[in-house]
C-alpha cells in the first residue's frame, strides 16, 4: 500500500516494521555470487602453506585463536576496499555481508586485528613469495624481465616538532645538570644502608635517575644521527649553521625529503621490484633517506637467491644509473637499462675531430662551464684511452699523476687524477682554473667505472635500446600511483622503521593479490567463452 503526502504525491510503505522478525533466514553464501572477488581470495589463500603462522599460535593459553589464514584475508580484502584502520575492520565484519562470509560470522575485536598487522613481517613476507610463485604457475608473471623504482609516502610524524643537533646538545646539558644533582643528592646520605621509603638501598639508583640516564643515553643515540646527517650536508655543500638536519620528534626514523607537491615533509621511501609482464611485485622494503641506489645489487641477488630464476634484464631511473651498479650487474651477466644522469651537452664543441687542436675562438663562449667554480665543467675536456690522456679546450693534455680510493655514498672507489701539463702562459687560464697563476695546472678526475659508464650510454643510445626501456615508466611506477590512489597509501598509519615495513609489505600483497583476481577472473572468462563456442 502506498501513501498520500501533503502535496498530493505517492510514498511506497515499509513492507514491514523495524521490529517484525524475519521469517525466511538467509544464509551467507546465498548472498555471495560466484564471481565476487572475495570468493577468489579465499579460494587463492586456500591454497597456501600456513605452518609458519600456525607455529607462532602454538601452545597459546586461553580460547582457541582465529586460524592466521581468516586474520590473513580480512587484512588484504580490506585493503584492496581502500579500508586501513582497524576499527574500521572491526566495523565492516559486523555490518558488510561480503566481510561477514570470509570470517564465516565471527567477530574480531579491532585490538586483534591490529596487533596481528604489526607482527609475522617475515611469515607475511613469505605468503608474498607464495603468491609470486603462484603467477608463476599460472603464466601470468615471469622474472626475466625487472624493473626497480622508489618513491616517497608521508611518515605518521609532524613536520614541525623535530631534533636538531643544537637542540640535543642544549637538552643534553640540561639532563647533565639534572643527574649531577641528583648524585649529588645521593652522596649526602650518611649511610649506604638507609633506606628509601620504596624500600631500596641508597647505594642504588632511584627510578627517577634511571629514567633520566635512559633518556640521556636516546638523545644522545639521536645527536650523533643528526651530527653525521650535517656532515654529509655540509659534503654536499649545504651550510648546517643555515640549514641544520632535522629529525622528527614523533619518528625519528623518517627523514624530512622534498615531496613531489611541493615542501618538505617527513618521508619514508619505499622501494618495489616489479616483473615487466603484468607488472607484479616481486621484492619490495622501505629504506630511510635516498638510498636507493645503494640497495640495487642485494635486491637483485635476493630475488635471484628466492626463486631460482636467472634475471636477463634490470631497467631502472637514471638515479640508480650509478658506476658500481652499472659494473655489479654487468658480471652478473644482468642487461642494465636506465639513462645515465650525466646528460652530455648538445652541439659541444669540445667533440671535434682533432681533440689536440685548440677549439676555434669563436666557439670558446659555448663550451660548458661549472657553475659552482664558474670555470670549464669535466665535459669541456676530451679523453683519449689510448695514450690515458685529456685534451683541453687549448688542445694541451693532461697527464696521470696519481691515483687515490675516496669513500662514496656506493662504498670505496678508486679515482685517478690527472694534471696539465703546460698549463702555465694559456689564454684560457682564467676560464679554465680557480687559480690562473697556480703552480700546477687543470686538476681532473676519473674513476674506475668511467669505461662502464661508456659502454652502458653507447647501448642506451641505440633506438632499439631505449624504446624497450620506455616500458618501465608503466610497470615501474604503476604500482605506486594504485597504492596510493586506490589503497590510499599517502601517508603510513604505523611508527618506527619495522612497522613502516610491515604495513608496505602489506600493501604489496594486497596489490599483488588484487591483479592475480583480475587476471583469474578473464582467464576463467575466457576459458567458459572458449567452452560456450565449442558446444
Amino acid at each position: 500500500m502506498s501513501k498520500k503526502s501533503v502535496n498530493g504525491a505517492y510514498w511506497q510503505k515499509p513492507p514491514a516494521k523495524r521490529d517484525q522478525l524475519v521469517l525466511i533466514p538467509v544464509s551467507l553464501e546465498e548472498k555471495i555470487p560466484d564471481g565476487h572477488p572475495v570468493r577468489m581470495i579465499d579460494e587463492i589463500l586456500d591454497t597456501f602453506d600456513w605452518s609458519e603462522w600456525e607455529k607462532t599460535y602454538h601452545r597459546r593459553i586461553g580460547q582457541p585463536p582465529i586460524h592466521p589464514s581468516v586474520l590473513c584475508k580480512v587484512l588484504l580484502f580490506a585493503m584492496i576496499r581502500r579500508i586501513r584502520s582497524s576499527r574500521s575492520i572491526e566495523y565492516e565484519i559486523e555490518h558488510s555481508v561480503d566481510f561477514m562470509w570470509l570470517v564465516s560470522g565471527r567477530t574480531i575485536d579491532h585490538s586483534t586485528i591490529s596487533d596481528f598487522r604489526r607482527s609475522f613481517k617475515q611469515q607475511l613476507k613469505g605468503i608474498h613469495q607464495q603468491m609470486i610463485r603462484y603467477a608463476i604457475k599460472l603464466g601470468v608473471a615471469k622474472l626475466s624481465e625487472l624493473c626497480i623504482d622508489g618513491t616517497r609516502v608521508r611518515a605518521n610524524a609532524s613536520r614541525h616538532k623535530t631534533w636538531t643537533a643544537e637542540r640535543l646538545e642544549k637538552l643534553l646539558k640540561e639532563l647533565d645538570e639534572q643527574i649531577e644533582k641528583a648524585m649529588a643528592e645521593l652522596e649526602t646520605n650518611d649511610s649506604v644502608d638507609e633506606l628509601f621509603d620504596d624500600g631500596t638501598r641508597a647505594d642504588k639508583l632511584p627510578p627517577e635517575l634511571t629514567n633520566i640516564k635512559d633518556r640521556r643515553a636516546k638523545l644522545a643515540e639521536l645527536l650523533e644521527q643528526t651530527q653525521e646527517m650535517d656532515r654529509r650536508r655540509k659534503a654536499d655543500g649545504i651550510d648546517p649553521k643555515k640549514n641544520p638536519a632535522q629529525l622528527p620528534k614523533s619518528d625519528t626514523n623518517a627523514r624530512i625529503l622534498p615531496n613531489k607537491e611541493g615542501g618538505y615533509a617527513p618521508n619514508y621511501t619505499p622501494l618495489t621490484v616489479n616483473e615487466m609482464t603484468n607488472g607484479f611485485i616481486i621484492d619490495a622494503d622501505v629504506l630511510i633517506g635516498n638510498v636507493e641506489h645503494l640497495h640495487v645489487v642485494t635486491t637483485v641477488d635476493t630475488i635471484g637467491d628466492t626463486y631460482g630464476f636467472d634475471i636477463r634484464t634490470l631497467m631502472a631511473d637514471s638515479a640508480f644509473a650509478t658506476g658500481p651498479n652499472i659494473a655489479a650487474l654487468e658480471n652478473r651477466g644482468i642487461e642494465f637499462l636506465s639513462p645515465l644522469s650525466e646528460v652530455e651537452c648538445e652541439n659541444n664543441p669540445a667533440r671535434r675531430d682533432d681533440p689536440s687542436a685548440p677549439v676555434a675562438s669563436d666557439e670558446v663562449a659555448r663550451l660548458p662551464v661549472n657553475l659552482q667554480s664558474k670555470t670549464f665543467d669535466r665535459k669541456a675536456f676530451v679523453y683519449d684511452a689510448e695514450v690515458d690522456k685529456f685534451y683541453c679546450p687549448a688542445g694541451k693534455t693532461l697527464s696521470r699523476e696519481s691515483q687515490e680510493t675516496r669513500q662514496t655514498a656506493s662504498g670505496p672507489v678508486l679515482k685517478i687524477v690527472y694534471f696539465g701539463d703546460d698549463c702555465e702562459g694559456c689564454e684560457l687560464a682564467p676560464q679554465c682554473r680557480k687559480n690562473p697563476h697556480g703552480e700546477k695546472g687543470r686538476k681532473l678526475t676519473r674513476d674506475e667505472h668511467e669505461e662502464v659508464r661508456a659502454r652502458h650510454s653507447q647501448r642506451m643510445s641505440e633506438p632499439k635500446t631505449f624504446e624497450r626501456y620506455k616500458q618501465r615508466q608503466h610497470f615501474g611506477e604503476m604500482p605506486f600511483a594504485v597504492m596510493k590512489t586506490c589503497f590510499d597509501m599517502r601517508r603510513f598509519l604505523l611508527r618506527g622503521h619495522e612497522g613502516v615495513r610491515a604495513e608496505w609489505q602489506w600493501c604489496c600483497t594486497a596489490f599483488n593479490l588484487k591483479k592475480l583476481v583480475t587476471l583469474m577472473a578473464a582467464l576463467r572468462a575466457t576459458q567458459e567463452k572458449m567452452v560456450a563456442a565449442e558446444t
